[in-house]
């Protein structure tokens, strides 16, 4: 057991503990910050019951940009790429609404402060809950390392929904149209030469062919850029030497990081045998750029001109979307390239059962399948059911509300036979 002590010091008039370290066998001297002996006492307690369950801690004195450095290069890292962007983001947070220049700053008040500011600025309940949940994780880290005694208290999110809603909505085959049509006026080439006008053509032809393939596929962006003819290291490859065509699916290039050799739909495979024999090769897309570069383009660039895309065919699919740069009020969130990836998986949920939706859709749990996809389900079901009854979507008779009358009998005798 360690005990602590009480005494005085000549230089202080404050009470100082001392105690011997059980691990070094070094004799400690502390502070308690009073001169009254009652609040001495009381720290005495509290030091010598923390020692010895092993929850003491002094205060930290690491600098925030140390920590922040010890994370991103011990832990980061070792995660996948989307999960270091998103800490650094949570990092880039801290940084603008607390301004920490120790790890110690990063306390209960100051994130209740930019919880506070990032409402103001627009974010969502769930993406700061998100967020506060990646923030707390690397604070755990912190403590494992015996950086900081204690992981702050974290706001509760009574608003926030534990159900991820759908950010963008599945489009049609007709609004798919639009876009295709759109993409000579969002891409750019400069030149009216008649090698300029082929070289746009090109440009253009490339980016068809990659939303159709989106469309018939259901692949994620970075999969569908990762998708390969040939056999390649950490990629995406087509297999169709089997009874059925196949996604074989490794590891490192894939969300669920797992070898996986999953199906491929009908509909996708036809599409992908209009390719000439000579040019499956390489990357099954490659959708190009305005100007012309040795390395293809990056995936949030392929993102970007996508919703570009969207945005000029006015696809709109939510009402929350990027900030106008201009005015600052929120515009219209437009199609995206994972809006035809949901496109693709209402539509196959219609078709198929849903652990087959599941294998289709490449999710690691079929709830989020569910969540997803079948919950949608339950709204067209009930929609044809009711069409199918002559009733439309709702049944206008039920009670009236300017009559106060309640028709359900009168109603339900219409759709119900008669039991004679």
């Amino acid at each position: 057991m360690i005990n602590v002590y009480l005494c005085k010091r000549k230089d202080s008039n404050s009470w100082y503990m001392r105690w011997t370290d059980p691990d070094t066998n070094r004799e400690k001297w502390e502070s308690t910050k009073t001169k009254i002996r009652r609040d001495a006492e009381r720290v005495q307690r509290s030091t010598e019951k923390e020692l010895n369950e092993g929850t003491y801690f002094k205060r930290s004195t690491v600098s925030w940009d140390d920590f922040r450095d010890r994370y991103e290069t011990e832990v980061g890292v070792g995660l996948a790429g989307k999960t270091q962007q998103k800490i650094r983001t949570v990092f880039n947070y801290v940084e603008t609404h607390i301004a920490p220049k120790r790890l110690m700053n990063v306390n209960e008040t100051n994130i209740s402060k930019m919880v506070k500011a990032l409402r103001e600025a627009g974010l969502e309940e769930i993406t700061i809950k998100n967020s506060l949940g990646h923030l707390k994780a690397v604070l755990e880290w912190g403590k494992t390392q015996k950086l900081i005694g204690k992981v702050p208290d974290f706001p509760k999110f009574k608003r926030a929904r534990n159900k991820k809603a759908m950010r963008g909505r599945p489009i049609t085959k007709e609004e798919l149209e639009r876009m295709i049509a759109a993409i000579p006026t969002v891409i750019k080439y400069p030149g009216k030469s008649e090698a300029s006008q082929k070289r746009k053509a090109e440009i253009v032809a490339s980016w068809e062919f990659y939303l159709w393939g989106l469309w018939w596929s259901g692949l994620r962006l970075e999969e569908s850029l990762n998708l390969f003819w040939d056999k390649e290291d950490d990629c995406i490859c087509l297999n169709l030497d089997g009874e059925y065509p196949m996604f074989q699916i490794r590891a490192e290039a894939e969300k669920g990081n797992k070898d996986r050799l999953l199906p491929m739909t009908p509909e996708f495979y036809e599409f992908l045998d209009q390719v000439p024999e000579d040019e499956r090769t390489g990357p099954v897309f490659n959708p190009q750029a305005m100007r012309r570069h040795k390395d293809r383009m990056l995936s949030t660039s392929v993102s970007n001109v996508v919703a570009d895309i969207g945005e000029k065919a006015n696809v709109m699919v939510g009402d929350k979307g990027k900030k106008d740069k201009e005015t600052g009020e929120r515009k219209p969130r437009y199609a995206s390239a994972h809006d035809l990836r949901r496109a693709f998986g209402f539509r196959w949920s219609r078709r198929v059962k849903a652990f087959e939706l599941k294998e289709l859709m490449r999710h690691e749990n079929i709830a989020t399948t569910q969540e997803y996809y079948l919950e949608e389900n339950a709204q067209d079901t009930a929609r044809s059911i009711w069409d199918a009854c002559g009733a439309g979507l709702r049944n206008k008779t039920r009670n009236n509300p300017k009559t106060g009358d309640n028709q359900e009998d009168e109603a339900s005798h219409k759709v119900l036979p008669s039991k004679k």
